[in-house]
């Protein structure tokens, strides 16, 4: 059995945006909500969503992927999976991972709770190149 690729997952560099991140002290230049969509619907709107943020010079913008625990107690029983988080919130970090995604993105975060708590990501933009 082939072991599951793992991407690169970034990480913020700047510390005192780090902090700004923690405390929810973030300008939010644009949010996308994900919630209720499927894996590959999710991933399509990230990419538009993205790449527009990105070309519009946008630094921090909000992905809410939702919680998932409402679409389990619908379909699962609460055994089966106990501590898995939605779908798409697991997904999150390895799609930002993607070399796709290695131009516009610099970081991600959780959301403070203010912002959509551990259903949404601070996703940091990197700055875009002068042309």
């Amino acid at each position: 059995m082939k072991p599951p690729h793992h991407h690169h997952i970034p990480t913020p560099h700047d510390r005192s945006a780090e902090k700004r991140v923690r405390r929810g002290r973030v300008e939010i230049d644009a949010r996308i909500d994900l919630h209720g969509l499927t894996q590959d619907q999710a991933l399509s709107s990230l990419r538009h969503f993205l790449s527009m943020a990105h070309a519009s010079g946008y630094r921090t913008v909000l992905v809410i992927t939702g919680k998932g625990l409402k679409a389990r107690e619908r379909e699962a029983q609460p055994w089966e999976y106990p501590d898995e988080p939605g779908v798409l919130r697991r997904k999150l970090g390895e799609w930002l991972g993607m070399p796709e995604f290695k131009p516009l993105v610099s970081g991600y975060a959780a959301a403070h709770a203010r912002h959509g708590g551990s259903g949404a990501f601070y996703v940091t933009l990197r700055v875009r190149p002068k042309t």
